[in-house]
């Protein structure tokens, strides 16, 4: 007595796939469409005689194929293979997915100041092209007559990057501080290619902008009430 007809798993394999095309999650429906490849692989062995061996390799090519796409998607959510540094900059990064965060990340460049003298980032009124991301230390920033020292987890040259214009303060990177640095054009052109990136990124920056403006108020500056 047979309890299970191989026949019907052409049936299983067909309903799995339809309930797979009802789901709009992109990660859920690949998978449902490799166990619906499997299914059918099983059915063109196990059923036809001979085996339908053409069948079965394109099977294996689709679940190949998908697969593989499932591999970048499983990438474009996660932060698989990333490493600790890359994964705490990613926390600052908190308005970007972790696919758009790598992106940028491909086109970033990690420093550390040398312990010979400061390096500048930029210079006050000046056009900058790069934007920095402090990772470790201090940094020094004189504004007009003003200094003080901008601690790290803080961007630096996003006023520029933002208006596309020019420096807003001086600042010194001394010895031993930690940073990263994206060339401002190709950032750009990268917000450009992936528009969903571009705004992430003005939001995020925009975001940092709105903080230090809401630390560095004193309310001692406020004007007097009438």
């Amino acid at each position: 007595m047979t309890f299970f007809d191989p026949a019907w798993l052409i049936h299983i394999a067909t309903a799995i796939l339809l309930i797979g095309y009802f789901i709009r999650d992109e990660l859920k429906l690949r998978v449902m469409i490799i166990v619906s490849s499997i299914v059918f692989n099983f059915y063109y062995w196990l059923v036809p005689s001979p085996p339908l061996w053409d069948a079965v390799m394109t099977g294996f090519l689709l679940i190949a194929v998908n697969i593989y796409v499932l591999a970048q998607v499983l990438l474009e959510r996660t932060t698989f293979r990333m490493s600790d540094d890359e994964k705490r900059l990613f926390d600052a990064f908190e308005t970007l997915t972790p696919g758009q965060f790598r992106r940028i990340l491909k086109i970033a460049e990690w420093r550390k100041a040398a312990k010979a003298h400061s390096i500048i980032l930029t210079r006050e009124g000046e056009q900058t092209s790069r934007l920095y991301y402090i990772v470790s230390g201090t940094v020094a920033v004189e504004k007009g007559e003003h200094k003080f020292g901008l601690p790290a987890q803080n961007f630096v040259g996003e006023v520029a990057f933002v208006l596309d214009g020019q420096a807003t303060a001086t600042t010194l990177a001394p010895a031993g501080v930690r940073y990263v640095l994206w060339d401002a054009e190709a950032l750009r052109e990268l917000g450009e290619k992936y528009p969903a990136l571009g705004n992430a990124l003005n939001a995020l920056l925009t975001r940092d902008l709105a903080r230090k403006l809401t630390e560095s108020y004193r309310p001692d500056d406020a004007l007097p009430a009438d």
